[in-house]
């Protein structure tokens, strides 16, 4: 099949786009050229703007995609270009999120019945964009919903969403601030097991017109998240400092990112796609955390001091906490 992936050399897109040339796909990637791009046998690139996609109508129309995954549509005007330029495409899979569920979905695994209620304007992009697509293209389209993705190219995430100095932190024992303790749950997915996903989309009549999650096979709470990180860098079990979840709501511009319950289910695509997701939380994180190591990407700690300011002030909360629960009980002896 000819297959155009717009946005093709990010760090989902990219694997995505030579799995689909490893495949035996003539695959076209249309990316800014600000990426470097392994063009492999079955893989060519076309330099152009997302927000420009129209100027390159006749150059997309030459080569006529029978599928087309968007990995970077946000805007429902972007999703508007797919519905109007590829009309003669088999298949159109816009890659969306799990954000479009809302903030805190509860502790039992979401499917895609669940009713969507994005929480931040990333989230009500997303969904804007998926409506498009869907009412515009109908069973042509497929929508992709991935979870928190890992993987080389990937960052650990953070209180303030995905940072370059958190493996020092871990690392180096450093204290880590989490919401609630690190409490909440989460499904990670590996990059590849998405793209896999994806692929089998591309000529599968039960994906027509549908919504599908495409989430990793472990629920797990986020203290285990940077547990397992920190075992991989040889760190010591990390020091998690608890920032409550209301507080943390009221001041934080991040939204939903990986702070609220979020698990997910990969049910649908395991029965309409034959999809199952196959990475462990352990080897998705060694192959993050590897590609940071051998690319020079480690950021040091110091690089960003909201980390050891917040920490500081967490610290001294919950000494004085420890000292009135102290002091509370002594007061019931004594009263006893």
């Amino acid at each position: 099949m000819r297959v155009l992936v717009i946005g093709g050399s990010g760090a989902f897109s990219s694997r995505l786009s030579a799995l689909a040339a490893q495949a035996g796909h003539e695959v076209l990637v249309v990316s800014r050229g600000q990426r470097p791009l392994a063009l492999e046998p079955g893989l060519r690139h076309l330099q152009a703007d997302r927000h420009r996609l129209r100027d390159h109508a006749a150059t997309l129309s030459a080569f006529a995609p029978e599928v087309v995954v968007d990995a970077i549509c946000f805007q429902s005007q972007q999703a508007q270009d797919l519905v109007e330029l590829f009309a003669a495409a088999r298949r159109v899979v816009l890659i969306s999120s799990v954000d479009v569920y809302g903030e805190d979905v509860g502790a039992l695994p979401v499917d895609e019945a669940r009713t969507p209620s994005p929480a931040t304007g990333y989230a009500r992009g997303k969904l804007a964009c998926e409506r498009v697509v869907l009412e515009g293209l109908g069973p042509r389209a497929t929508v992709v919903r991935p979870s928190h993705m890992l993987g080389r190219g990937f960052r650990p995430t953070s209180l303030w969403g995905r940072s370059p100095v958190m493996a020092d932190r871990l690392r180096r024992g450093l204290p880590v601030p989490v919401v609630d303790g690190g409490r909440n749950l989460m499904t990670p997915v590996h990059a590849l097991d998405v793209a896999r996903c994806v692929l089998a989309t591309f000529d599968e009549p039960r994906a027509d017109g549908q919504v599908l999650n495409a989430v990793g096979a472990e629920i797990v709470t986020q203290r285990h998240y940077f547990e397992c990180a920190a075992a991989l860098l040889g760190g010591p079990p990390p020091q998690l400092l608890s920032v409550p979840a209301g507080l943390f709501r009221c001041h934080s511009e991040v939204g939903s990112a990986l702070h609220w319950h979020r698990p997910y289910s990969h049910a649908k695509a395991a029965e309409r796609l034959g999809h199952k997701p196959a990475a462990t939380l352990g080897l998705m994180m060694e192959e993050m955390l590897l590609h940071e190591a051998e690319h020079g990407l480690l950021v040091a700690a110091e690089t960003d001091p909201r980390f050891d300011r917040l920490c500081a002030l967490l610290r001294r909360h919950q000494d004085e906490l420890d000292r009135w629960f102290a002091d509370e009980a002594a007061a019931r002896s004594a009263r006893a």
